[in-house]
């Protein structure tokens, strides 16, 4: 019985530790595959990468956000993720054009939601 309940102590631990996500370096492995797929041209190759790219956008939903912008880039990683599985389905169709252009949309999204993590001038005076 002791035994039952460390383990289960064991898990909650271990559970509760992989919640921290460091979504600095997860963006920066993000960008890093982003570029791998991009260059490539045979779908089979593609899959296993935006199976990593799916789960690395799952795996940052779950990183802590400024309570004010939290919904904003939980909305913006949907998106990001909605497109990945499209990209992937097309992969899965051995569609590499298709791929790409769900890729460029991923760029896109990127790009707007790094503007809205940053903090205007205006808002630093008058909050």
């Amino acid at each position: 019985m002791k035994a039952f309940y460390f383990m289960l102590t064991f898990m909650s631990f271990s559970l509760f530790a992989n919640t921290t996500v460091d979504l600095e370096q997860a963006m920066k492995q993000m960008g890093f595959q982003y570029q791998q797929v991009f260059k490539m041209q045979d779908s089979a190759q593609m899959l296993p990468i935006l199976d990593d790219l799916i789960n690395q956008t799952n795996l940052s939903r779950q990183a802590v956000f400024p309570k004010d912008k939290a919904d904003v880039f939980k909305q913006g990683l949907d998106l990001v993720l909605t497109e990945l599985q499209l990209a992937k389905t097309a992969a899965e169709a051995d569609k590499p054009d298709v791929v790409k252009q769900h890729l460029r949309k991923v760029d896109e999204l990127r790009k707007e939601y790094h503007k809205k993590r940053k903090v205007s001038f205006w808002q630093l005076l008058f909050g």
